[in-house]
């Protein structure tokens, strides 16, 4: 019986990954063109799943990007290499030394390549080194030469 509970439950983890949980977010330029305009926008954005999902953001222009998302392992496939090095992206956003301190190794540390229906597409990272509600945070780099905090409102 112990067993059938525990098979239940892990059921029900995976499968929520594909129906589960959605919660708001926002993408707000800090460098680049949209970061130039005043006041400053922020995109709004909806995450979903648990173990894995997706991420739409609707820019400014209508745009809508949207992609999976997925957990980056910790010792990732030579073949798995990020369309986008956005480490440097993190202590920009976040501070000098964060990407380090905050995100290499952590087990919440996830990934997405959001595509736009006007051809904008936008590299996404996202983390929570604590697995604490709140504490999720982001950047993302987009293929118009902009780069943003993205927050997660959970």
């Amino acid at each position: 019986m112990k067993y059938s509970i525990a098979l239940l439950l892990a059921l029900c983890a995976l499968l929520g990954g594909c129906i589960g949980l959605s919660v708001k977010g926002g993408f707000s330029p800090v460098r680049g063109p949209l970061a130039g305009q005043s006041p400053i926008p922020t995109y709004e954005a909806t995450m979903s799943g648990i173990l894995s999902g997706t991420i739409s953001v609707v820019l400014g222009t209508g745009e809508v990007c949207k992609g999976p998302w997925t957990f980056v392992s910790q010792a990732p496939a030579a073949s798995s290499t990020p369309p986008v090095d956005l480490a440097a992206d993190w202590d920009i956003v976040y501070g000098p030394g964060y990407y380090v301190a905050h995100v290499v190794g952590n087990k919440l540390y996830a990934r997405a390549t959001l595509i736009g229906n006007q051809g904008t597409t936008i590299y996404t990272e996202l983390s929570n080194e604590n697995n604490k509600p709140g504490n999720t945070r982001g950047v993302a780099q987009d293929s118009r030469g902009n780069l943003f905090k993205v927050s997660v409102y959970n």
